[in-house]
């Protein structure tokens, strides 16, 4: 099977029995592990799940984004602009947007996009100095079409940040919360991100699942 992400062919399949079984591939150039592309979910399965999200303000979840948030805020300083003129795109805002509504709070300029809740493509043909994607990378069925469209949108000097758990290999694969999920379909692991780094001469300039900062 071609790796859905570095495009390596001959990537390693292997089955998951617990359940809910499903069938992988584990590619062994980038690292990355993605569910066999004959087993997603439908887009309208996907979206009924989606709709059951709960990320709305809720102190915990505020808690959970918050270092993300106060990464923005210090790239903001260090660039010498107020957060005003500062354009970011959260791509995959969800149903609530709460990532962008928080920002806008702060004062940045943002613009919500999401496949199904927020779905105006006008917002992918600018140019963006920060680009946010919580949550999201795992949904990802074209990992590599996805990902380099953002770094396309991304302006010189800027941030993509991205939030998405970490894969610890095979092993633990199987009996991985995270993959219980049937809407996560792609896994990425610290090895993964810095394919990605070099890939699109990227500097990864924050590893620590599962955050992930890189700079254009």
């Amino acid at each position: 099977m071609e790796c859905v992400l570095c495009k390596t062919p001959h990537s390693a399949a292997f089955k998951v029995i617990q359940k809910p079984e499903r069938n992988y591939f584990h590619c062994p150039i980038c690292d990355l592990i993605f569910m066999s592309p004959d087993e997603h979910l439908s887009a309208a399965q996907e979206k009924a799940r989606y709709d059951h999200h709960q990320n709305e303000d809720m102190k915990g979840y505020r808690a959970f984004l918050e270092p993300l948030v106060k990464d923005l805020e210090q790239y903001a300083q260090s660039s010498r602009r107020p957060p005003s003129e500062i354009q970011v795109l959260d791509f995959g805002c969800g149903p609530t947007a709460f990532l962008g509504n928080w920002l806008t709070e702060k004062s940045f300029r943002v613009t919500n996009y999401d496949l199904y809740y927020q779905p105006d493509q006008e917002a992918l043909k600018k140019n963006y100095h920060v680009i946010t994607s919580t949550e999201v990378w795992e949904h990802l069925q074209k990992p590599l079409e996805e990902i380099s469209k953002l770094v396309n949108l991304l302006k010189p000097g800027g941030l993509l940040a991205v939030m998405t758990s970490s894969h610890k290999g095979e092993a633990a694969f199987h009996d991985w919360y995270y993959r219980r999920d049937l809407t996560h379909v792609t896994f990425f692991s610290e090895k993964t991100m810095k394919w990605i780094a070099n890939h699109f001469h990227l500097q990864l300039t924050k590893s620590r699942s599962p955050f992930w900062i890189f700079k254009k």
